[in-house]
């Protein structure tokens, strides 16, 4: 992209966000009737202007750049939690993390839980059309069975949490998060291949891996979710990377992150895919900001990674599709990860079982331009853990009353509000001005509308009608109230539910470590 071009891109996207903060979501209608290739890449805690075309002046993303120029950016593109994995839950699923039953940041002291095997994945669906389906990167939807990062190490494929057992016909990637020294395992499929790549060059693995599935699938329909562990701590940048961002070392591995996506980019363009496949970039939540604030930006947004500010929620939302989304678009329209589901589904011609409530909407006749109609008055709701702290309805957003006791772990933002806060996010992008007492009929109108969402979703005291339940995951019952509150931190002696914390780690570990051998001897007395 050129720099008139990017500079262009990155003042309409920042008069929609100043100027149009509360815009609505979209008529469900239309979608095209062919099998389009399909990939989704997904950075991991990237902020929201992070990527030049989204304003960075400290870090250059040509290729991210050029996809967003000759497609179509969002300035209105939210994750459903601010952490990882309860995020690409509802990616894969369509639906809110309660309602999939993955509302924490998996493993460590949550080891037990994981993506239920009666969800429907996007790649369910797209196997079901014929698609072959990949999982590149990050993971971290649960820990299969019999796991233990030796190399050559076998481990059980058919634990419900392995992502050959969520449609995925390739899983290449890493279970989780890297380990403390930086390690971070590499499995296909069943197998520990390299126990001793670091996160320094996970990124060339990956992207190996992501080409050779392209090349092999290039005459048939095919599915990659590529969930990159850029740019997640540790912040230790390929030396290819090393120093070239004025952003740090955070701004290095944005701008290897970039690369790697121009890379696919220009495979699909030397084997003349690229006007059959539907390319999808976004972030699984805001980047984690710091006190010394090194490491990401989420500006012009309050918070970040662990707070339900909109920093920690809206992020980078690029669709390219050449001949099929029209280049140079930026939409202020609202759109969730949720709707990638229920679009894709669309356009694949896929079914799905009228048992369950997706949350997600088909999006695809705003990319393709048949239809911006907007149709208003759609929410969204803010979760942390099994603690709804937010509402938006339009322009309102309300922060709801919270106390320590019903806080999760990662918690990052508001510890104890004792009065509603309301912002008008049509002119208070940054959430800095209440309006509560100037809008008692809001206010009031948006505590009604919370309750009901408490009364189907859940809420840190309450299982909701419509909440997944995950107490099967669990043999004990003391673990459950354990993820539910501080307060029962507390009781055991610890200030809060943290995996760095010795006593907690060792009093969960020993459950967790219990819970799966049970596990593992009814799956072997099964076979």
């Amino acid at each position: 992209m050129n720099k008139l071009k990017c500079s262009l891109n990155t003042f309409l996207i920042f008069i929609l966000v100043m100027g149009l903060g509360g815009c609505g979501r979209l008529v469900d209608r239309g979608y095209p009737g062919y099998l389009p290739n399909i990939i989704i890449i997904l950075a991991d805690d990237l902020g929201y202007s992070d990527l030049s075309c989204y304003g960075s002046e400290k870090i250059n993303t040509p290729n991210l750049d050029k996809m967003a120029s000759d497609g179509m950016a969002f300035t209105n593109f939210w994750t459903t939690c601010n952490v990882c994995s309860p995020s690409r839950a509802s990616l894969l699923t369509g639906r809110y993390p309660q309602r999939c039953g993955v509302p924490f940041a998996l493993g460590g002291v949550y080891s037990d839980l994981g993506l239920q095997d009666d969800e429907i994945t996007i790649a369910e669906l797209l196997k079901d059309k014929g698609y072959s389906t990949a999982a590149i990167g990050k993971w971290h939807l649960g820990i299969p069975l019999g796991f233990n990062y030796t190399t050559h190490q076998g481990f059980n494929s058919s634990s419900e949490f392995h992502p050959n057992n969520q449609g995925f016909d390739l899983f290449f990637g890493a279970v989780g998060n890297a380990f403390p020294d930086g390690r971070i395992p590499l499995i296909e499929n069943e197998i520990v291949v390299d126990d001793s790549v670091t996160v320094a060059t996970v990124t060339d693995h990956y992207n190996s891996r992501a080409i050779e599935f392209i090349k092999e699938n290039k005459e048939n329909p095919f599915f990659i979710y590529f969930a990159h562990t850029r740019p997640h701590a540790p912040w230790t940048p390929n030396p290819r990377f090393d120093g070239t961002s004025d952003g740090g070392v955070y701004g290095d591995m944005v701008e290897e992150l970039d690369a790697s996506v121009g890379e696919v980019i220009a495979v699909l363009k030397d084997l003349e895919l690229d006007e059959k496949t539907l390319v999808i970039f976004t972030s699984d939540n805001g980047a984690a900001i710091t006190e010394d604030q090194r490491y990401g930006s989420n500006l012009p947004f309050r918070g970040g990674k662990g707070t339900t500010w909109d920093g920690g929620h809206r992020v980078p939302g690029i669709f390219y599709w050449p001949g099929k989304i029209a280049a140079g678009e930026v939409s202020n329209q609202m759109a969730t990860v949720m709707d990638l589901l229920p679009t894709i589904k669309n356009m694949a011609g896929a079914e799905l079982p009228d048992d369950r409530v997706i949350d997600g909407y088909n999006i695809w006749p705003l990319l393709s331009g048949d239809d911006k109609t907007e149709q208003p008055g759609q929410s969204f709701y803010y979760y942390n853990g099994f603690n709804l702290q937010a509402i938006r309805d339009g322009k309102w957003k309300l922060h709801l009353p919270r106390e320590e006791k019903m806080l999760v772990w990662w918690e990052s933002g508001l510890r104890d509000l004792k009065d509603p806060l309301l912002f008008n996010l049509d002119n208070d992008s940054s959430e800095s001005i209440n309006v509560a007492d100037e809008n008692p009929q809001v206010v009031n109108r948006l505590l009604d509308q919370a309750q009901k969402v408490r009364n189907e979703l859940g809420s840190w005291d309450i299982p909701g009608t419509g909440q997944k339940d995950i107490e099967r995951l669990l043999n004990d019952r003391t673990t459950l109230r354990i993820l539910r509150s501080h307060q029962d931190h507390q009781n055991l002696g610890v200030s809060k539910l943290d995996t760095t914390t010795p006593e907690i780690n060792l009093y969960y570990w020993e459950i967790a470590k219990e819970n799966r051998r049970k596990k593992l001897e009814e799956l072997s007395e099964k076979n």
